[in-house]
């Protein structure tokens, strides 16, 4: 019996915390699914500790991660998202940031001619041109999807899209197109930071990296 106590106080320990930059398990993670052609549809879950920003975070950091390791550069969002945005505040904290619109998100919006575009810059070998992929490109994807715990505690915070590789040198255009290396050393000193916020969750920063160059005033 003591033996069962010790186990479940570690299990609370365990879950008691925003879910980590990993493979999906036991509280959360992200998962990649190959659609073939260099596209991939990305999914980063995180539970009940977990902050939205942390998720959009992570997920941004797993696409950037996998650009690189499968030797490539940069990469294209082939979903319609919404990301958080902050800014810095006059008290020395963070506000939603205010863009001309008076949004406090970045959005991107995929249209069918940009699909077409971006298959032109897709590798030759396995599944080039004319040959269909493995799967659809997912044109409509939320941002955030708030998965009932089921106990009725927080939600669950998900965020999934689809993401198309690219090897041939382009111009970042954030929130749309990235350049892989950049965007990992912006995120990954955030990833690994020795203080985290409450429950392990990434701290709030500004999201410069979203925004494309000069737009934050």
């Amino acid at each position: 019996m003591f033996r069962g106590a010790v186990l479940a106080a570690c299990a609370v320990a365990l879950v008691a915390c925003a879910s980590p930059y990993q493979e999906n398990g036991f509280i959360g993670g992200y998962d990649v699914k190959d659609l073939g052609r260099d596209v991939y549809r990305i999914r980063y879950s995180g539970n009940g500790y977990t902050t939205q920003e942390t998720a959009q975070v992570y997920w941004l950091a797993r696409a950037a991660d996998l650009t690189l390791e499968k030797g490539f550069a940069s990469f294209e969002i082939l979903s319609d998202m919404r990301f958080s945005l902050w800014q810095p505040s006059h008290d020395d904290g963070l506000a939603p940031l205010r863009l001309a619109a008076g949004s406090a998100i970045a959005s991107v919006t995929v249209l069918p001619d940009e699909l077409a575009d971006a298959s032109a810059w897709r590798t030759s070998g396995p599944g080039a041109a004319g040959d269909e992929p493995a799967g659809r490109v997912r044109v409509a994807a939320s941002t955030f999807v708030y998965i009932p715990s089921g106990g009725g505690g927080a939600p669950h915070p998900a965020i999934e899209g689809d993401i198309h590789l690219i090897n041939k040198p382009v111009e970042p255009a954030p929130p749309k197109v990235f350049n892989a290396r950049t965007l990992q050393a912006t995120l990954q000193p955030l990833i690994k930071a020795d203080e985290k916020c409450a429950f392990g969750n990434v701290c709030p920063h500004v999201h410069e990296y979203l925004l494309p160059k000069g737009k934050l005033q």
